[in-house]
């Protein structure tokens, strides 16, 4: 049996092929058409947006980099700022702090002092009374001189002990 018989339904279906061809081109070709025009017109518009859209992206990206760039560049400013700040507050209280020890070493210097001329005048006074003291007790014992000397003697001892 050959693959391919010749009889007459082979002759149907070549009619029915052509007829089926002309069925489709008349009816639906038309709209197939416009369906794929369509389509392809989608594709290129959505080809164009999509370079577009890139480009943009492309841009917005190296405008990104810049503004973090100049970010960075105003962020190290602000930190040198800062350090250049804090070294002159540190080296303002470190002033201070030794002013401060300089006033307190003058204050303290001086109150010694006073607290010395103090201890003198008290000191000075303290003789005086031990002299008139002395004086009064040579005055009423009528003394010799070997008692007077002896007296002094104790006297300047007195003084001594309370220095």
């Amino acid at each position: 049996m050959p693959i391919i018989s010749i009889d007459s339904t082979f002759f149907w279906q070549i009619i029915n092929f052509f007829l089926l061809l002309f069925i489709v081109k008349k009816y639906f070709k038309e709209p197939i058409s416009k369906i794929i025009n369509e389509r392809k017109q989608k594709i290129e518009a959505e080809l164009v947006e999509a370079t577009k859209n890139k480009k943009e992206s492309e841009q917005l990206l190296k405008n990104a980099e810049a503004q973090i760039n100049i970010s960075r560049k105003e962020a190290i400013e602000i930190v040198k700022a800062a350090q250049r700040k804090a070294e002159e507050e540190a080296h303002n209280l470190i002033k201070e702090a030794r002013e401060n020890r300089e006033n307190i070493l003058k204050t303290t210097e001086l109150e010694v002092t006073k607290i010395k001329n103090d201890a003198k005048e008290e000191l000075g006074r303290e003789v005086k009374n031990l002299a008139a003291e002395l004086a009064e007790k040579i005055i009423k014992e009528k003394v010799d001189d070997a008692q007077e000397i002896s007296l002094i003697d104790k006297f300047i001892a007195e003084v001594g002990e309370d220095k």
